[in-house]
């Protein structure tokens, strides 16, 4: 895999590893290191695993055991440095293979539902991404993209700027009032970024048309908090992320609601709902939700009905809105009201077999490379063997998705996140299915009867 600026500082690199991969081994990552007996139960469930068993979640994590058994085993210590099985650093070659892995793990979460000594690689693996980081061994393109949002200059983009304001314009036109912005107070925080204006902007909409019909009280965000906060979580630049996470937090305390609505399935979800409180060490007043959480409850309390469809239906579970969030109810009680031949696919709730994207590529490769572009940043040959190289994971993952999807006869295929929705979409015109794919809002909004009192 190509890296971007392609010159490694090997100094630089030694000292990630000392800094970020030994500043950070607690008791659980200790174990993750410790136990795992080599059975290779994980590689079935990984999404890498299709394109080489050299991405297999046991091999990409051998790295990181590789470090620590040096430092940490007796047999690391002495025979382990003789054979391979312990490193204290890393030589180039080594290094650009140990990017090559990072980026080929979504950090789904499936290799530690199946391996039955319960161990996380993708933590292990997240590690060595903060270390690649660290040691400016990440695709420029994305450093890029994260930069731009932690500096918060994405506003000044006229691109961005006009999305978001002919998104509010739209809102505007659908409720057929102003749009409460900012208000301080408001029971449901309607929270989206940019990236989901981009993404689908007639999603968000539907969403404000069911707050308004519902006559909640809510309030939408006058300027986005960023372009998919906090990139930094994904690309391993934990120090860039908490800038934009206090930015998000901030906001979230300043406006004080009751939830924090996202329609974000993805690794914003575990993000904003976790990792940022638990970064800072607070306990929030306000509950992040996804939408399907708060749809579901308004549901289950007859606030609305939903007329159904007659059509084969499925749900896909985003990896961090299921396996790292917890949502897996929720969504499944708007399912079946939606239609009575609701299916679940072959893999699904835990065992969901994921897109192949998130932190694994951030998007399919032509969306990221037309973004880059849009904003001005430019696109290396390095940039460009990077984007190339996430193709054929997509394409191979996208075959097993699509496979499940044909085995239950699927019409539509519904989801709460945009990385699925636009990875699932391409694996559908790839394998030319006849299923469609949309978030479940899309389809769900226009079936909604409000209940009079």
């Amino acid at each position: 895999m190509a890296i971007a600026e392609t010159k490694v500082d090997m100094e630089a690199l030694n000292k990630a590893i000392d800094e970020v991969f030994y500043g950070q081994l607690d008791s659980t990552m200790l174990y993750y290191f410790q136990s795992c007996v080599n059975c290779k139960a994980c590689e079935a469930a990984c999404p890498f695993t299709p394109t080489s068993l050299h991405y297999s979640p046991v091999n990409k994590a051998e790295v990181s055991r590789e470090l620590y058994r040096y430092r940490f085993s007796v047999w690391g210590k002495t025979i382990g440095r003789f054979i391979g099985g312990s490193k204290k650093y890393l030589s180039l070659e080594e290094a650009e293979t140990m990017v090559d892995y990072v980026w080929h793990c979504t950090n789904c979460g499936a290799c530690m539902f199946v391996c039955p000594m319960a161990i996380d690689s993708g933590a292990m693996i997240d590690l060595l991404k903060q270390v690649a980081f660290k040691a400016g061994m990440v695709p420029k393109i994305y450093r890029d993209i994260a930069d731009l949002e932690i500096s918060g200059k994405y506003w000044e983009i006229d691109f961005f700027k006009n999305s978001w304001n002919s998104l509010i314009s739209k809102i505007k036109d659908a409720i057929g009032k102003e749009v409460p912005l900012d208000k301080k107070g408001s029971e449901v925080l309607f929270y989206t970024s940019i990236y989901e204006a981009l993404a689908y902007p007639d999603v968000l909409v539907k969403v404000a048309k069911i707050l308004d019909m519902l006559n909640k009280d809510w309030t939408f965000m006058s300027k986005p908090l960023g372009i998919r906060p906090p990139i930094g979580l994904v690309i391993g630049d934990k120090e860039g992320a908490a800038e934009v996470m206090q930015r998000v937090y901030s906001y979230f305390t300043d406006i004080s609601p009751k939830y924090v609505m996202l329609t974000a399935g993805g690794f914003e979800y575990p993000s904003l709902r976790y990792t940022m409180h638990e970064t800072f060490k607070v306990k929030p007043k306000y509950e992040v939700v996804h939408v399907t959480e708060l749809l579901a409850k308004w549901y289950e309390n007859k606030e609305f009905e939903i007329e159904p469809l007659d059509e084969t239906i499925t749900w896909h579970d985003p990896c961090q809105l299921g396996r790292r969030g917890g949502v897996f109810e929720a969504p499944r009680v708007l399912m079946k009201a939606l239609s009575k031949k609701f299916k679940e696919l072959p893999s699904h709730g835990v065992n969901s077999f994921c897109c192949s994207r998130g932190g694994g590529g951030c998007g399919v490769p032509s969306m990221v490379e037309n973004m880059a572009k849009t904003l001005g940043i430019p696109v290396s040959d390095d940039d460009k063997k990077f984007l190339d190289s996430t193709l054929e994971p997509l394409i191979k993952a996208g075959k097993i998705k699509v496979n499940e999807i044909n085995k239950i006869k699927a019409k539509e295929v519904l989801t709460g996140c945009p990385v699925c929705i636009e990875s699932i979409g391409f694996s559908i015109d790839y394998y030319h299915a006849s299923s469609k794919v949309n978030h479940i809002v899309d389809i769900l909004a226009d079936r909604i009867k409000v209940n009079k009192k």
